[in-house]
């Protein structure tokens, strides 16, 4: 369904320092996974902690609760560890495509390797590679989103020059688990498993059937921020670390051919990239 597009400002003022660059930002602003958006223009090259700022006084235009309730949600119910901010140029948008082709090559060629031998696993890889298909806005860029820490830290505060997507999040209740995991009947290609404080990557895969083909002594969890960590598993190397809520925990896949070595790795960069 096509977006409802909300105009925030038709020219904002950068802050900051005077810009190198004179072409225009232009800054979508989402709120979780609602349909509408933001828009903000710049001139030219703007700080991130003033779009920040201009997109958080105008929230309320993206949810569905009053303007003061709305206001409340960024001080109180803001998830900045799954929010996310991404470079939405042309040239980020044909790269961040061009991995997601080479992955997809790659898991129906093993798809198709596995039907007859691990049809199940063939089965898992073909609807993975539908979900890692899906459009991305653009290339992910990994800095802290907290606004204390963008306000203090000049290294978390770059000038914005050209389009960018900005996504706010609310904080889930669910970790979601993927990679070389029997799925439910359905067109999913992770399931959804519900947070617990203190739960370790085990304890979340105790309530998954794993696939014969996927690693048994570690998993890859990547956490909101998308920080990409392997937790020990097995009995004789497990070791307790957190997991925040909205991470992905990725089973990876073993007894991989020659042509398909990398192929984990780059399950796990896209991964990193794509909102809960």
């Amino acid at each position: 369904m096509k977006a409802l597009i909300l105009i925030a400002s038709s020219i904002v003022s950068p802050a900051m320092a005077t810009p190198v660059e004179t072409a225009p930002t232009f800054v979508r602003v989402q709120l979780d996974n609602s349909e509408k958006e933001l828009q903000l223009r710049y001139p030219q090259t703007v700080r991130l902690d003033r779009v920040q700022q201009d997109a958080l006084a105008n929230i309320y235009q993206l949810s569905t609760k009053s303007d003061n309730t709305a206001q409340a949600l960024y001080w109180q119910a803001l998830y900045w560890s799954g929010s996310f901010l991404w470079k939405a140029d042309h040239q980020a948008k044909q790269a961040i495509a061009l991995q997601q082709q080479t992955v997809d090559r790659q898991i129906r060629a093993l798809a198709d390797h596995w039907r007859y031998r691990r049809p199940a696993a063939s089965e898992t890889l073909n609807r993975l590679a539908q979900s890692l298909a899906s459009p991305m806005p653009g290339e992910r860029i990994f800095l802290p989103l907290d606004s204390d820490r963008v306000r203090i830290v000049p290294d978390n505060n770059p000038a914005l020059n050209g389009p960018f997507v900005l996504r706010f999040a609310t904080r889930p209740n669910t970790v979601k688990v993927t990679g070389a995991l029997k799925l439910p009947a359905g067109n999913t290609a992770d399931i959804s498993l519900l947070w617990q404080e203190r739960q370790d990557a085990a304890g979340y895969l105790k309530q998954i059937q794993a696939l014969s083909v996927a690693n048994r002594d570690n998993v890859w969890v990547i956490q909101p921020d998308g920080k990409a960590e392997q937790h020990s598993i097995a009995y004789w190397n497990r070791q307790h670390k957190d997991i925040a809520p909205g991470a992905i925990l990725y089973l990876a896949f073993t007894d991989l051919p020659a042509s398909a070595k990398s192929l984990n790795s780059q399950i796990i960069h896209l991964l990193s990239q794509r909102p809960f």
